[in-house]
């Protein structure tokens, strides 16, 4: 074993023992005041406030003779493979999605961009597409109309639009 070896591992080690215990609050008051350089890294795996619901994107289509069709699920999430913890590129786009989900609501909340600027917006046009594409259109279907539905709960279980787009040709 080298000079250098015999003094990097028990570096390597030190660093890595330090950076165990910032993981915990407790030891956190005592490591940060001396990492002034940033080197030990904090992994938070669960956000402080953990999501209490789930989104659900939903397309319907308007006839010619002006009736609208039943509500269809759009295919938000792409199933889990057995691998995923090692290897799923299906959760990119299914991240993509989510993400253009909480963007309209953080839009829509934020009030910038308004109900008439809000159809021009990347995340709207996003969704938008996705659902066109994602779901077959009705024969008859001259527009179709997009539908942000937030659920919370596991036995009482309970329903919320918190968005409704205009109709939009196909």
């Amino acid at each position: 074993m080298s000079l250098l070896s015999l003094l990097l591992w028990p570096l390597v080690a030190l660093w890595l023992a330090i950076t165990l215990l910032a993981q915990h609050r407790r030891f956190q008051p005592l490591i940060n005041p001396l990492d002034g350089f940033h080197v030990i890294p904090r992994w938070t795996f669960f956000a402080p406030n953990p999501g209490v619901r789930d989104y659900h994107l939903v397309v319907r289509d308007r006839r010619r003779d002006g009736s609208t069709t039943d509500w269809k699920s759009v295919p938000v999430y792409t199933p889990r493979p057995g691998c995923a913890w090692l290897w799923h590129p299906g959760k990119r786009s299914s991240k993509i999605m989510n993400d253009a989900i909480q963007s309209i609501k953080f839009l829509q909340k934020q009030g910038e961009v308004g109900a008439t600027g809000l159809p021009f917006t990347m995340p709207y046009l996003l969704l938008l597409r996705y659902a066109s594409h994602a779901v077959p259109p009705d024969p008859d279907g001259t527009e179709f109309q997009i539908a942000i539905i937030e659920s919370t709960g596991h036995d009482n279980r309970k329903l919320e639009c918190s968005f409704l787009s205009d109709f939009h040709s196909r």
